[in-house]
């Protein structure tokens, strides 16, 4: 009975370890083809930029994909791109938005589609108005709040997109380490002079 239930739970091993790697390998697949078709993007339509192309965050958003990047121009400007992909990874619709300086942070809003998605990238420091200086920032998780009850709260990377089901105001967004002790908010925003950078998404031609 032993032996039989042995072979069993090593069969059922084996499958789950089968099944992962499998749904593993189509999610890596997935990404490449994006990042591939994001890639053919800036050589088309920017085919001067020769920095590497810096991905920030991706997301699943009615059916297709948001994700987040930075090009460099080397002009001195930096800002970022993001992309709206349709469920056949071809890119609809790009927005542009803007990065920190000082701050650590930035929330780029955009309305679209019933809801506002909020976007941005990450610096690893800030600078205090008081005393003058700046410090350095650990940014692992983000919780952001909408006026409408709607809350998110969420592991981050290089940079994140959170969006609302409504329309709604955004009342909060805070930023953690993996210790849970706050790194930033809207309070240095508002310190600094700008806390929201409204923008808005612009179609992409399909190309044959």
């Amino acid at each position: 009975m032993n032996e039989v239930l042995y072979k069993n739970l090593k069969w059922i091993s084996v499958v789950v370890f089968i099944l992962f790697f499998s749904i593993m390998g189509c999610s890596s697949s997935a990404s490449k083809s994006i990042e591939n078709t994001i890639e053919s993007y800036y050589k088309t339509h920017l085919p001067g930029l020769k920095e590497k192309t810096q991905f920030f965050a991706q997301k699943e958003f009615e059916g297709g994909t948001l994700v987040l990047t930075e090009k460099y121009r080397g002009d001195g400007h930096a800002f970022t791109e993001l992309f709206l992909l349709g469920d056949d990874k071809k890119i609809l619709k790009v927005a542009h938005g803007g990065t920190p300086l000082s701050m650590c942070f930035t929330v780029n809003v955009i309305e679209y589609g019933g809801c506002k998605i909020l976007f941005g990238n990450f610096n690893d420091s800030k600078w205090l108005v008081e005393p003058d200086k700046k410090v350095a920032v650990n940014i692992q998780s983000i919780l952001v709040k909408f006026k409408n009850g709607e809350q998110y709260e969420e592991k981050v990377g290089k940079g994140y997109i959170v969006y609302s089901k409504e329309l709604s105001d955004v009342e909060v967004v805070e930023l953690y380490d993996d210790k849970g002790k706050l790194q930033s908010d809207l309070n240095d925003l508002q310190r600094y002079g700008n806390v929201f950078d409204e923008t808005s998404f612009v179609d992409v031609e399909q190309l044959p």
